[in-house]
């Protein structure tokens, strides 16, 4: 059974690094080190593109079920995020290639007023056994 273990509004202009440090301090106690650098990491990359490249704000949630963690991000941007391949010449555009090698899976949906980008990750040990909620 999914449990929600977090759920935050996000701004425009926020700064990603409190929400990385809530969601460490919140999963710490439960997650091995190298699950939780992960974790830390995707959820920067997807709270850093709400609320530095659409406008208005949008919303954080993290869900725990059958040994992994969903992380949603929803905005009210309708575009929906590609992954483009690096190039040398773009300063940036690599955080979805990061979400992507990190995650067990990624993607995007369309919802009635924006979207919401979503990553899958496998969290080892007590952390994926549902007792962090």
């Amino acid at each position: 059974m999914p449990i929600e273990v977090l759920r935050l509004p996000l701004r425009h202009g926020d700064p990603s690094a409190p929400v990385r440090h809530l969601v460490r301090d919140l999963l710490d106690p439960w997650c091995p080190p190298e699950a939780l650098g992960d974790v830390l990491a995707v959820v920067s990359e997807l709270v850093h593109n709400v609320t530095r490249h659409t406008p208005g704000g949008g919303e954080l949630v993290l869900t725990v079920a059958a040994g992994d963690l969903l992380i949603e991000v929803t905005d009210g941007d309708t575009a929906l995020p590609v992954a483009r391949p690096p190039d040398p010449r773009r300063i940036g555009g690599r955080g979805l290639l990061l979400v992507a090698g990190l995650a067990r899976e990624w993607g995007a949906r369309p919802i009635l007023d924006g979207k919401v980008v979503w990553a899958r990750l496998p969290l080892p040990g007590v952390c994926g056994s549902g007792t962090a909620a």
